[in-house]
């Protein structure tokens, strides 16, 4: 493939060679397609685009292939002979895979500028990816996030919203983390991501798991093909590359098992790399010595649950990685405070500890609710939004689920704050404001607010607008009965 100048405004006047870009394709009218653009969008063609011909839930690309050509589609890449009226035709075994991979050659491969640190797994991929983020520019790197949060590069000082799952919206936003001066980048990569091939041709420096659980089977259909996406992403791995995965998760342990590569275990119960010595715990937060290489160094964590802690361990374990020192490595955990959204304390001045969780599966909100059991010594309470309930227990009866280690569970239309809310709204807000008035100093009571909807947070992600009209409801609530206390603010 031709060397292309790096520009800001986009792709150079070359182009990128099929032939060079997508190994093992046949040409069918050509020997080669120089790209400068591509799509999967018939009907939005553009003259000169590749148009990129995918089976999808939603239908087949291949059966709009003449479309494409009609709206002056430059060549086709398809899986299999399709009617092209004279434009040229590539063939390869998989085109999601050579979608991906066009994206990123077409933004000039802009991962080889970064190093690219990639949070997968089950849960806690987005409160690992924000602590990462911290460790590293407390260390004084240039950073940029990716995530279900938000994308934020080394210029931008809140997150915006970015439907990474599109192929060439991840490769722009890592070209704009490259441009923007960033030297790394912390990617979330969902499963849905994994399944599109969102890291074809990005050699990752490290890989972290953060936990393999049964999920998302409604989208990938079975655990195995659930866990060969996780797989996939180890794979993305360059040949000196890390994986970094919790000690704890046997079934991260079988996937670092088939790793040639180095590895970095963090772990809270089993011997690891990078482990945790529990100095004092409550509702209020956890104090521990984080140990590593002979060292130990004490850190202040503000999210008091095990899940969060097993969090921090993996970013540390990246930072160590990256020759952050220890010290600092805490340093940059104690400064992430909470990550908005992810069990995140609201504080009005309130007696019982309050906590704001936007679980996107049943695993999430099960490590979640089994922490806060072990913390709580009176009532926890957990209120949920239907859409977070229908979310994260869609094959059975959620307050019966989480009735295991809850005193009391409500769930509370998405209506509620409707102007022209129905009784059951209102009789919900009865309920929710009995509640809260019922708690004391030794409840609990953890706010399930609506799950990440794809495409990242617009605008400032501690607004609880983002989580929904529940979390709006309860620190309302909070701000109307401790107008003095806190002014509604939430707590680092």
């Amino acid at each position: 493939m031709v060397e292309r100048e790096w520009t800001e405004e986009g792709n150079d006047a070359a182009g990128v060679s099929l032939a060079a870009t997508l190994p093992g394709a046949r040409f069918v009218g050509c020997d080669d397609v120089v790209a400068r653009r591509c799509t999967v969008e018939a009907a939005r063609c553009r003259p000169g685009d590749v148009f990129v011909a995918r089976p999808t839930g939603d239908g087949d690309g291949h059966e709009e292939a003449a479309l494409a050509v009609a709206r002056g589609a430059a060549a086709v890449v398809a899986e299999r002979m399709v009617p092209t009226h004279g434009a040229p035709l590539c063939i390869v075994p998989d085109s999601t895979w050579a979608l991906a991979r066009l994206a990123h050659a077409c933004a000039g491969d802009p991962a080889r500028r970064l190093v690219v640190i990639a949070v997968a797994g089950t849960s806690g991929k987005t409160t690992t990816a924000w602590l990462t983020a911290s460790v590293l520019a407390e260390a004084g790197i240039r950073v940029g996030v990716l995530s279900d949060l938000g994308c934020l590069d080394a210029e931008a000082s809140l997150p915006e919203a970015a439907d990474l799952e599109r192929p060439q919206v991840l490769a722009a936003w890592l070209r704009r983390l490259a441009v923007s001066g960033c030297t790394h980048a912390v990617v979330e990569v969902s499963s849905g991501m994994l399944a599109a091939h969102a890291l074809a041709g990005v050699a990752c420096d490290t890989v972290v798991v953060t936990n393999v659980a049964t999920a998302h089977l409604d989208r990938h259909g079975t655990p195995a093909a659930y866990r060969g996406l996780l797989r996939r992403a180890v794979g993305s791995l360059a040949p000196s590359g890390c994986l970094v995965f919790d000690a704890d998760d046997r079934r991260a342990c079988r996937l670092a098992a088939r790793h040639r590569g180095p590895t970095v275990a963090a772990a809270l119960r089993a011997p690891a790399d990078v482990t945790a010595v529990p100095v004092e715990q409550s509702l209020g937060g956890r104090t521990i010595l984080v140990a590593a290489g002979g060292h130990t160094a004490a850190v202040a964590l503000a999210t008091p649950t095990s899940s969060f802690v097993r969090d921090a361990l993996l970013a540390a374990a990246v930072g160590l990685r990256q020759a952050v020192p220890l010290e600092r490595v805490c340093r940059g955990l104690e400064a992430a405070g909470s990550v908005p959204g992810r069990m995140e304390r609201l504080d009005c001045g309130q007696d019982a500890a309050v906590f704001l969780d936007r679980a996107s599966s049943g695993h999430a909100l099960s490590s979640a609710l089994a922490s806060l059991r072990r913390l709580t010594p009176g009532r926890l309470v957990l209120v949920a939004e239907e859409e977070a309930a229908a979310a994260v227990a869609p094959a059975g009866p959620f307050a019966a689920r989480a009735g295991r280690w809850c005193d009391d569970v409500l769930v509370v239309p998405s209506t509620v704050l409707d102007e022209h809310a129905g009784s059951d709204a209102v009789a919900a807000y009865a309920r929710v404001d009995r509640l809260l008035s019922r708690t004391s100093r030794d409840d609990c009571v953890l706010v399930l607010g609506r799950p990440p909807a794809g495409g990242g947070t617009s605008g400032d992600p501690g607004d609880p607008a983002a989580s929904g009209p529940l979390a709006r409801l309860v620190e309302g609530w909070l701000r109307l009965v401790h107008p003095a206390e806190r002014g509604g603010r939430r707590a680092a």
